[in-house]
């Protein structure tokens, strides 16, 4: 025997906005911990000299839209590459210092930071920098990581 029931279509719009409502609130809450279920990949994949860049990812989800990025100042060169040009060499020393746990003083650098941050200002001049891609390699984890925090919100 079957089963049928009356539905007024003014009624019908109603019970689908309430469908519509519920599903894009359950996505944003899918894509909210499916982002930061990814975050500690990003920092792990992010290169460590000072933190900053590691420390730096962060995310923003509107009713529209998820953004996830790199705020460090330097992260769309680590991350899409440059062009050959010359890099100032003050943190160029800074950094050889630390890579070689120099303990000389500025501006009384020692001849191997000064060498190693001349070599590296004159590589970058000659090839420019490659791109290291972080966040678009990790783009398909982290589509997987909201499809599977939406499966697990419907359990």
């Amino acid at each position: 025997m079957g089963s049928t029931r009356v539905v007024e279509l003014k009624d019908l719009a109603g019970e689908l906005g309430a469908f519509t409502d519920e599903h894009l609130a359950n996505l944003k809450k899918a894509t909210i911990a499916g982002i930061v279920k990814s975050i500690p990949d990003l920092v792990a994949a992010s290169p460590v000299d000072t933190g900053l860049y590691a420390n730096s990812w962060d995310f923003t989800v509107t009713e529209q839209s998820a953004i996830i990025g790199n705020t460090a100042p330097h992260a769309a060169v680590s991350e899409d590459g440059a062009r050959p040009f010359t890099p100032p060499i003050r943190p160029l020393l800074a950094w050889a210092k630390r890579v070689l746990k120099d303990t000389s003083q500025p501006p009384e650098y020692s001849p191997e930071v000064r060498s190693l941050a001349y070599g590296v200002q004159q590589k970058i001049a000659r090839e420019g920098m490659a791109p290291k891609h972080i966040l678009m390699k990790a783009i398909p984890t982290i589509l997987e990581n909201i499809k599977q925090e939406y499966a697990n919100l419907g359990r």
